[in-house]
């Protein structure tokens, strides 16, 4: 599944870190050597008491985890039916559930995670998930913390927003492009989001927090988008209508960058950029402007 690596890690002091996703990977990373190239997840579950990591065809599971109630070794099998880079998440995904002290099983002696929960992208919290669904969130949490740490991703974000940057992330860390597009859009400090389509109707969105409402939902058509340069799968960085993209457009602009794949899929990454303000936000010239009102009022 990847590179062989001697990883030593203190597993104590790993769960000192206790059940967020976020901190248990951090603490990870905290005692890994830096070293280019994807994060060595084999070589982690084995220094953490994983003793056992097998592959074979699965027909209704994308993994599982077999352990002790005292979780001191843990089985994991996966998926061998997925890509390498879905392997490689599915892996990082179990150990979270190994990991976490507040994670239930969900079989008799272990966890049973199908493609539902294992789906990537669904790492963040919303309302009315049962403590199955927590789990799985927070499985995955940890599985794209573990895989992408925001650190080793700052090269990828400290130029302007570009789909080439998500798909060179993608090569280095060796995951998919759909994780490295969500986690890309997550970290980035532009105002940004993805489109995810097939047949020129959006399947989802992944959006940063502050990204506006967008006019186009699930199977809605989506707007034209640009076309590939010539020998390329990327379009160039177009300007488009932002009524096409946004339900309050306000004083914005709105530009596009399209990767158009195979059997009809593409990603688009829309950028959004306010000019001028818009309403009664209006910075430190409106506290000036109302100084002004309140001397003309005296």
């Amino acid at each position: 599944m990847d590179r062989e690596y001697n990883v030593v890690l203190d597993r104590m002091e790993i769960e000192e870190a206790g059940p967020s996703a976020d901190r248990l990977a951090a603490a990870i990373h905290c005692q890994l050597d830096d070293c280019d190239g994807p994060v060595p997840v084999n070589a982690i579950a084995r220094a953490l008491d994983i003793v056992e990591i097998r592959e074979k065809p699965l027909i209704n599971l994308g993994g599982a985890l077999i352990t002790t109630p005292e979780r001191d070794i843990g089985h994991i099998l996966v998926n061998t039916s997925s890509s390498r880079q879905r392997r490689r998440y599915s892996l990082s995904h179990e150990l979270g559930h190994f990991l976490n002290p507040w994670h239930e099983s969900t079989a008799a002696n272990g966890f049973q995670c199908n493609k539902q929960d294992l789906r990537v992208g669904n790492w963040q919290m919303r309302r009315g998930l049962t403590r199955h669904e927590v789990q799985e969130v927070e499985a995955n949490r940890f599985a794209i913390e573990l895989l992408i740490p925001p650190r080793r991703l700052q090269r990828f974000l400290a130029s302007e927003p570009d789909l080439e940057r998500v798909l060179s992330a993608a090569r280095a860390f060796d995951v998919s492009r759909e994780a490295a597009a969500r986690r890309y859009v997550e970290l980035h400090e532009a105002t940004v989001a993805i489109a995810f389509s097939r047949a020129g109707r959006l399947r989802y969105w992944s959006r940063c927090s502050d990204f506006p409402r967008p006019t186009v939902n699930r199977n809605d058509l989506m707007p034209d988008l640009p076309q590939a340069r010539p020998g390329s799968p990327l379009s160039d960085h177009e300007e488009a209508d932002p009524i096409d993209w946004l339900v309050d457009p306000g004083r914005r602009e709105v530009t596009v960058q399209t990767l158009h794949q195979q059997n009809d899929f593409a990603m688009s990454l829309v950028v959004v950029e306010s000019q001028g303000n818009d309403g009664d936000d209006d910075g430190d010239g409106g506290v000036e402007d109302a100084f002004d009102r309140l001397n003309r009022f005296s």
